[in-house]
């Protein structure tokens, strides 16, 4: 990639632009698939991909291209777009600072790139087995997925800037023939040696699994509850994170109104943190889509909105600094404010005490999937235990929680001290665009009324 990093240097050097950019993409994709005896691998699927945007007359215009020799005829068909647009003038966007630097992952253990295909086949099959085993009855499944990507972004103020990036995840999923269902992910960034010596903790879902068969049902309303580190992260991503993905606001006034800097969201002990320098997470990066530096950014702090996510574009409609959020979901689109490593802050409270103020309520563990609905949320949790006098007393039937996303964070009593952070490579969608990797998480929380169903 450094031969069309320099190409593109001076495809945009000759741009006359008011602003130039070209992102080039190399990409190669690997599955490795364990279903109880049967095994598949797919890949390594490779594909480059490059994009031409330029910025004139108040206006945009961006073109596609599969070539790197395509660099000059791209950046002239992007300007032709950019004259000939009809759309509404916007302000000059606010430019990263001029950098010319290149970025790797792989500087602790074993990249990605290195593991022979092989040895991650071998893994998957013994941590399939190995889950079988702990079943009665039932199935197993290991899914291994991993994206090895170099970026290089180029722009006419001074940028060109260079990552290599090794994503990996691994799926655990255990089925039985009752239909109840149990799943972990471990999605990581850099080394591949954070997916061994994992044993004891698949042993551990087989046996949740089977104890959850002997479970009751509750009756729905509402009550007290503790949710565990993913279900926080989940929380804080789905039904908050997107809420202020800055272009998200700026077509909904009536919610940017409501989530305006300084409003009150949550209870004192909410904080909320987006933070793209976490570099061993999938959802971390050295620069943003447009090659502004990562960030660590105040979403909500003591309960109150300190900040929206923004791309380079926005920040300059909003009159802000841009956070280093724009990421692009897919080739050919333009880039979009979305969250990078988003996480609410731990407290101080040892999870033993959290029990012991919950007294008698529900602690919920596990995410099995969800919905979101502007402000609302629905969110079905894989493993529910009724605590009384603060222990955990019995598990009962996989529940779905709900409610107004204020309302919650405004109920959260208090925040433990076990910051945990989990991630997938396809973790987060919006409409209209691909998923794309992140990271999400928290501490144990403690809610004073949830609604439970």
């Amino acid at each position: 990639m450094q031969k069309y990093r320099d190409l593109a240097e001076k495809a945009v050097s000759s741009s006359e632009a008011d602003f130039a950019e070209i992102r080039l993409v190399h990409t190669s994709r690997t599955t490795v698939i364990q279903a109880g005896l049967t095994h598949m691998n797919t890949g390594p699927v490779e594909q480059f991909t490059g994009t031409a945007r330029v910025f004139i007359s108040s206006r945009w215009g961006m073109c596609e291209f599969s070539s790197p020799e395509q660099m000059h005829n791209s950046l002239d068909k992007a300007a032709a777009l950019a004259i000939q647009s009809k759309s509404h003038t916007v302000p000059f966007p606010i430019l990263p600072p001029a950098c010319r630097d290149t970025f790797s992952d792989d500087v602790n253990g074993i990249p990605l790139a290195d593991v022979p295909l092989r040895e991650k086949s071998f893994l998957c099959r013994h941590y399939c087995e190995l889950l079988g085993a702990s079943l009665s009855s039932g199935s197993a499944r290991v899914t291994y997925d991993e994206i090895l990507r170099d970026r290089v972004i180029v722009n006419s103020s001074g940028t060109s800037i260079r990552e290599i990036e090794n994503l990996g995840s691994m799926k655990i999923q255990a089925v039985l023939p009752t239909g109840l269902i149990a799943s972990e992910e471990l999605a990581l960034r850099g080394s591949f040696d954070r997916f061994k010596g994992r044993e004891k903790q698949i042993a551990k879902i087989g046996k949740a699994l089977l104890l959850r068969e002997t479970t009751t049902s509750i009756a729905p309303g509402k009550t007290r509850v503790i949710l565990d580190p993913e279900l926080t992260g989940i929380l804080i991503h789905e039904a908050f994170g997107h809420l202020v993905e800055a272009d998200f606001l700026e077509n909904n006034p009536a919610v940017a109104h409501l989530l305006r800097t300084g409003s009150k969201v949550g209870s004192e002990c909410v904080n909320i943190i987006d933070d793209s320098l976490l570099m061993n997470q999938p959802g971390s990066m050295q620069w943003d889509d447009e090659g502004t530096p990562g960030t660590k950014t105040q979403l909500v702090s003591s309960g109150r909105i300190v900040n929206w996510l923004h791309t380079m574009g926005t920040a300059a409609r909003n009159e802000v600094k841009p956070t280093g959020n724009a990421r692009i979901s897919e080739p050919g689109r333009s880039p979009e404010p979305r969250m990078t490593c988003t996480y609410m802050e731990p407290g101080i409270t040892p999870l033993e005490k959290l029990m012991m103020h919950l007294d008698d309520g529900l602690y919920l563990r596990g995410f099995m999937g969800g919905a979101t609905d502007m402000d609302r949320f629905s969110m079905a949790v894989q493993e529910v235990w009724t605590v009384r006098n603060g222990v955990m007393h019995k598990p009962v039937t996989p529940v779905v929680i709900s409610g107004k996303v204020t309302d919650v964070l405004g109920s959260i009593l208090d925040t433990g001290d076990d910051l945990q952070l989990s991630g997938s490579l396809s973790g987060c969608s919006r409409m209209g665009s691909s998923a794309i990797a992140v990271t999400y998480g928290g501490p144990h929380i403690l809610i004073s009324e949830m609604q439970v169903n």
